[in-house]
């Protein structure tokens, strides 16, 4: 039985020594025999680049022409499909999201407000100029006053002691209490040094210019299949990782416990999550798992310190901007995202945002809340179908992700 092998780790090395003009091969062996091969393709190594390489001075033009009709139309059509789900959110309370203006978060933070009726507090950080988020939080915010809701945004860097000291200086006698979900997704995705650098199989699609999320539905959007290279982090790099997605939810709780937002048995402090498999050869390796592993740890000295009940939210792989930076990340989601289509079990962002309620509804989740469960049996499959991927039959192996259903 031939199969093809899309360097696995255990021969990045070996193959990182046979550069050809740029290009690396895949190889194609059989299994009693592993070393009798020979190369039956090659992947061009591609750059991958911010937004999938969109034109900066094309799009500051395009978001300040469409930004805010996209956003607004994009929640229009959302808010005509929320429906309550029975989160049980005290009324005195609310929920605070750092992050909350692209993404999962952003659609946890339009089914809060529009399917919970709840109120929400938002810590985002985005380039008034170049990124769509500050354009979806303005959507929120005038779609909630609307409906007479409570929906505030500070556009700062949530791990600043002066941000935190602001907006909870805010929050204190509004609130009785609050909960609070950390979505910051601002990591480096590299490698530690003693895993040193690797190439990895990735998809190379066009993001939309205006909402800035990778085109996936769109088959002209898909350029080629290919290599992108994964670096070494640097120990700032690596610091910075940590603050941001490591220990950012403590620094939170401290200062809310202190100015008594924290309601000791029914406070939830929870944070976005992704299982990653153990070989993963970014994610596993690198600050981006460091950092999950950093945040876990600080989420148990939060619930044993204060009371509260904490929880992981797991996600699958998902079509949002942060997933589009990660090298081998649209790899990941085109693939699992064909075969959950296939077997009727894909849920788009919106309906993961929505489905996050479950942080308030019964049965309570204790420590985790697993929404990545379709996904987390479909990875042997997905490992089958990447060990299959040519460039010969790229991309007419994703049908299901055009066939005009929500990504």
């Amino acid at each position: 039985m031939l199969r093809v092998v899309q360097h696995v780790d255990s021969m990045h090395r070996h193959l990182n020594n046979c550069p050809v003009s740029g290009i690396q091969w895949a190889w194609i062996y059989s299994r009693p025999a592993p070393w009798d091969r020979e190369p039956i393709m090659a992947l061009e190594i591609f750059k991958k680049l911010p937004l999938g390489g969109v034109d900066r001075r094309s799009l500051v033009t395009q978001l300040a022409e469409r930004g805010p009709s996209a956003a607004r139309e994009l929640l229009a059509a959302q808010r005509a499909r929320v429906k309550p789900r029975g989160a049980a959110i005290a009324p005195d309370t609310a929920v605070l999201i750092l992050g909350g203006s692209n993404g999962i978060t952003r659609a946890l933070a339009v089914q809060l407000l529009f399917g919970e009726r709840a109120a929400v507090v938002g810590v985002h950080y985005d380039s008034e100029k170049m990124q769509i988020g500050g354009h979806h939080v303005a959507a929120m915010k005038e779609a909630a006053a609307s409906e007479g809701l409570v929906c505030e945004f500070w556009n700062r860097d949530a791990t600043r002691e002066d941000t935190i000291e602001e907006v909870i200086a805010t929050l204190k006698g509004r609130f009785r209490a609050v909960h609070l979900v950390n979505g910051i997704a601002a990591g480096a995705t590299k490698r530690y040094v003693e895993h040193g650098p690797t190439t990895v199989m990735d998809v190379d699609v066009a993001f939309d210019p205006v909402l800035q999320i990778p085109d996936a539905a769109n088959r002209a959007a898909y350029r080629q299949l290919g290599l992108v290279e994964v670096e070494v982090a640097t120990d700032v790099e690596i610091e910075r990782t940590n603050k941001f997605m490591g220990t950012s939810s403590l620094l939170w709780a401290e200062p809310l416990a202190r100015a008594g937002l924290i309601a000791a048995g029914e406070s939830v402090v929870a944070f976005c999550d992704y299982d990653y498999e153990p070989n993963d050869p970014v994610y596993a390796m690198g600050p981006l798992a460091g950092a999950k592993l950093l945040q876990r740890e600080t989420m148990k000295q939060i619930r044993e310190r204060f009371g509260v009940r904490t929880v992981r939210v797991c996600y699958p792989a998902v079509c949002t901007t942060a997933l589009g930076a990660i090298p081998g990340g649209l790899a990941m989601f085109t693939i699992s995202a064909q075969i959950l289509k296939e077997r009727g079990e894909y849920q788009t962002t919106e309906e993961l945002g929505a489905a996050s309620v479950d942080l308030w509804r019964e049965p309570l989740p204790e420590s985790e809340l697993r929404l990545d469960g379709a996904y987390q049996r479909c990875l042997p499959e997905w490992h089958r179908r990447k060990d299959a991927l040519t460039e010969e039959n790229f991309p007419g192996c994703f049908e299901k992700l055009f066939d005009g259903s929500p990504i």
